[in-house]
């Protein structure tokens, strides 16, 4: 399977001053590779993503964890899996992601105007489609929880023999940051790894979590390849540097949660605990170190 990594955030170019002024993930991340022209074939192929409705609950809070079990909230989310499954038009498949956020943002065949190529390289927009050609992540606006933080769901489309399984793996996210999820792949014994990465800005945060696909129903399950105490998880947590490696003392490849490398998980990774007591300084706060080893079954804390 072809490896299309999106939106992979890149830690060390924001200083803590611009952390929240500057949309998170995606400054960088667009301006490692071209800005992709809007084919006739992919326009010709674009679909636009389902709505999620249903009756908001009365009152300013926007933030109750109730509203997410509300009964027209969960039949809503149904009714959202179902039209997704349906999204099995193999144009739409064939079409490269970036391409089809493109083809949204211009609204018809052709490059992008010089004003959207440059709102594209600054990360002026916000990306609900990434994935590659078998496996896509889609971002659904959630519109009665967290709306003034960008309150979401996401959804792993997986294409197979011609039907797609829909599986939800983000539910009510949020965050502080523009286009601050995305998505990596790695091989493990024949095994599919799915990485869906979060990051926040209170606390300067990131989560990632990983699943692979149940070979019975196709759906997205977690796999648990993180030991944390005396439970394995399929969840990892680190604050950030909000600085290259580097500056502080550590190696470059000591950047957050650099769990995948190149569509194979890595033999180590760091994470970072923000701790007055820690010994690496960076952006002007101390951390702990935490260093993570494969053992052929799960990573463990050293």
């Amino acid at each position: 399977m072809p490896v299309n990594t999106v939106m992979k955030i890149p830690l060390f170019a924001f200083t803590a001053l611009a952390f929240i002024a500057i949309p998170f993930g995606s400054v960088v991340a667009q301006k490692e590779k071209a800005v992709p022209v809007c084919k006739a074939s992919t326009f010709a192929a674009v679909k636009p993503l389902p709505k999620m409705e249903y009756e908001c609950p009365e009152g300013p809070n926007d933030s109750d964890e109730k509203i997410l079990k509300l009964p027209g909230r969960l039949a809503a989310l149904r009714s959202i899996e179902k039209e997704l499954a349906g999204f099995s038009d193999a144009a739409w498949w064939q079409a490269g992601t970036d391409e089809l956020n493109a083809c949204g943002i211009h609204g018809g065949a052709g490059e992008l105007t010089d004003d959207e190529k440059q709102r594209w390289k600054q990360g002026d927009y916000n990306f609900n489609l990434m994935g590659n050609h078998e496996i896509r992540l889609l971002l659904i606006d959630d519109p009665c929880y967290q709306t003034g933080f960008a309150g979401s769901n996401a959804f792993l489309l997986y294409r197979k023999q011609g039907k797609v399984f829909v599986s939800q793996v983000l539910n009510g996210y949020y965050s502080r940051v523009d286009n601050s999820v995305g998505i990596d792949f790695a091989g493990l014994n024949g095994q599919q790894i799915i990485e869906v990465s979060t990051a926040n800005s209170m606390p300067p945060s990131m989560v990632y979590y990983y699943f692979t696909l149940d070979p019975v129903t196709n759906k997205a399950v977690p796999r648990k390849i993180f030991k944390e105490g005396n439970k394995l998880t399929n969840q990892i947590y680190s604050d950030m540097l909000l600085a290259d490696p580097r500056d502080a003392g550590l190696p470059a490849n000591a950047s957050e949660l650099n769990v995948i490398v190149k569509g194979r998980l890595a033999p180590s990774f760091s994470a970072y605990d923000a701790n007055e007591h820690g010994r690496i300084e960076a952006s002007g706060r101390k951390f702990h170190r935490i260093v993570y080893r494969w053992n052929g079954r799960f990573y463990s804390p050293r």
